[in-house]
């Protein structure tokens, strides 16, 4: 591959849109890049990436405490169900939703810490 602006073989490549640069185009810098544009790109998509980053963290304490909030009233209503209506599929059932609820929830707050 040759360099973009000379007919000199290339040393790297642009970060951002992958054209050749030679010794004398490529910057000492931590990240190669062709020009201003692709730099100021690069720093663009970086900043986009951390908002995508904490929005997901945001959506999974989200369903954390989605989670945690049905499995409580599952449970209640596992509970109601056991005293008001004697039906141990409906006991059983609400039980089990409870449980898989509840431990959803752990499940999305663990992976929300780590992420976050």
């Amino acid at each position: 591959m040759n360099c973009f602006k000379h007919p000199v073989a290339a040393v790297g490549v642009c970060a951002y849109c992958g054209r050749g640069l030679c010794s004398a185009c490529a910057p000492d810098a931590a990240r190669l890049v062709c020009s201003p544009a692709c730099e100021a790109a690069l720093t663009r998509d970086g900043q986009a990436m951390q908002m995508i980053l904490q929005k997901s963290v945001q959506s999974l304490r989200a369903s954390a405490f989605y989670c945690y909030l049905c499995g409580g009233l599952s449970a209640g209503a596992a509970v109601a169900a056991y005293f008001m209506l004697p039906s141990p599929f409906l006991i059983y059932f609400t039980g089990a939703c409870a449980v898989a609820l509840i431990s959803s929830g752990v499940w999305y707050g663990r992976v929300a810490k780590r992420q976050g």
